[in-house]
């Protein structure tokens, strides 16, 4: 198996399965969401959903899992919606212990010529930082301790080109570099992220990415120390089928799974010298 850099450029891929109004954003990855079930706290017990309304302001509420009850909401200037990550509908944007959620600007144009990051203190439902910086970036993940953000700076509009970028969460400032595998860091990949799952200490973050030439590839982000390695999958001729892989880490935290319902196990990675073991392709 060959080691495939996280390259500081990437490509869109063809998008698979996407929302509506969301194909023409131009980026691989989903729009933030508002309404729906927005992102649940680690804990399972409260979920947050944000309501943006036309005065281009945008209510947070926090709501009980358990009966549906609103225990408290807060509201914030700008068009802001929960981050959602991969285009099967993963939401992210909450540390490891719930205490700090991550709100990203909405734009109606396809590249935004500004972002807004907002981080909120769950428990007083209070803004910690706004974040605002020139051009069209996506969130992308947050470390356990709530105190670096992970996003995707995109370049020229319509080129499709972006670079993962590490930001300071207390401070605002972009940290300098891109994240990339150290391996190739020099070379390009091409893909959007179809799904994603945490290690059992929350600290990375392994997302699936579909090719446009119809293979994939694993891009495993750890969110703590701000490295990155990316692993090809043997598939080819993916297509549509991509979409109905899930990733799963094992309970011993040592492998992830990529499976498919009704086939069971496709592939393993051991996640100490990430070697892939293939059994199948998806369908």
């Amino acid at each position: 198996m060959r080691f495939i850099a996280c390259a500081a450029t990437v490509v869109a891929a063809a998008l698979v399965g996407v929302a509506p109004g969301l194909a023409g954003k131009g980026g691989p990855t989903p729009d933030p969401l508002f309404g729906w079930n927005g992102v649940t706290a680690p804990s399972g017990a409260v979920r947050y959903v944000a309501l943006a309304d036309w005065k281009q302001s945008t209510t947070v509420a926090t709501i009980q899992v358990k009966d549906g009850r609103v225990t408290g909401w807060a509201t914030f200037a700008g068009t802001l919606g929960i981050p959602q990550v991969t285009w099967d509908g993963t939401m992210d944007g909450l540390s490891a212990d719930g205490k700090r959620l991550v709100l990203a600007s909405y734009s109606q144009r396809a590249y935004a010529l500004r972002t807004s990051f907002v981080v909120v203190d769950t428990k007083a439902m209070k803004s910690l930082r706004r974040i605002e910086l020139p051009g069209h970036w996506a969130f992308d993940a947050l470390s356990p301790n709530g105190k670096t953000i992970y996003a995707l700076q995109y370049g020229a509009p319509g080129s499709g080109h972006y670079e993962v970028r590490a930001i300071d969460a207390v401070s605002g400032k972009v940290v300098p570099g891109a994240i990339v595998d150290q391996r190739e860091p020099d070379e390009d990949m091409l893909g959007s992220p179809m799904t994603r799952t945490w290690s059992t200490n929350h600290a990375w973050a392994y997302t699936l990415y579909a090719k446009p030439n119809g293979t994939a590839f694993v891009h495993g982000l750890d969110t703590s120390n701000r490295t990155a390695v990316c692993l090809d999958l043997p598939w080819k001729g993916l297509g549509d089928s991509i979409s109905r892989v899930r990733l799963q880490v094992s309970k011993d935290g040592g492998t992830l799974i990529l499976r498919q319902r009704g086939l069971g196990r496709l592939a393993t990675i051991d996640l100490h010298s990430y070697h892939v073991t293939s059994f199948d392709s998806p369908t």
